[in-house]
């Protein structure tokens, strides 16, 4: 699913709490409507919504009964800071279980999930420190990029282009701006060296 589709879906309040509901086991419609205090009508609609995005997904019991489940595990990540947006969605694998587990076995798991949790942390830190330096040159870059731009046109497209190489096309659709106007800028920023043509895409 697109990122930025998901983020639609995620930014209303009562459909992540249906996610999260879910998260800890399925659940049968009135149950869904009962726990969250929403109106029934209100949980059918965000339902659709959630599985029309492939979030979760239907089945029925022996009783024919009607339960909710997540349907895949993803992560979804958004970065936002001072000339830099980003957001993106991998889906986790699902593996299968490798033996069945029983009360003995719940503090040995304990400590693996602690383990786990403190590896995770370890390596957000380190997430953030190559964040860190990415939103330095970045701010470098743009310090660069307003020395050597006539316009805010053309900041735009050089800082759109550091991200890596486009289409005059796919620059418009980004930058909502006029075809003509992005080719026309990008034909005084070639004419000064800043940007180059090479196998139908623009790059710095």
């Amino acid at each position: 699913m697109d990122p930025v589709e998901l983020l639609d879906v995620l930014g209303n309040e009562n459909r992540r709490r249906i996610l999260q509901l879910l998260s800890f086991r399925p659940f049968y419609f009135n149950e869904i409507a009962k726990r969250l205090d929403v109106g029934p009508k209100a949980v059918i609609d965000h339902l659709g919504v959630l599985e029309a995005a492939g979030l979760i997904e239907c089945y029925r019991d022996e009783r024919r009964r009607k339960y909710f489940r997540l349907a895949r595990n993803v992560v979804l990540e958004v970065a936002l800071a001072s000339h830099s947006y980003g957001v993106r969605v991998y889906a986790l694998s699902c593996p299968s279980m490798e033996r069945e587990s029983d009360c003995r076995d719940l503090r040995a798991i304990h400590e693996e999930l602690s383990a786990l949790a403190a590896e995770m942390d370890r390596l957000r830190m380190m997430m953030a420190d190559v964040a860190t330096r990415e939103l330095e040159l970045r701010q470098r870059a743009m310090r660069a990029i307003e020395e050597c731009a006539t316009d805010e046109i053309e900041e735009e497209l050089l800082f759109s282009l550091l991200s890596g190489s486009s289409t005059e096309e796919m620059l418009a659709e980004r930058l909502k701006m006029p075809p003509a106007v992005v080719r026309e800028s990008l034909a005084r920023l070639e004419s000064r060296g800043l940007v180059r043509f090479e196998n139908g895409s623009w790059s710095i």
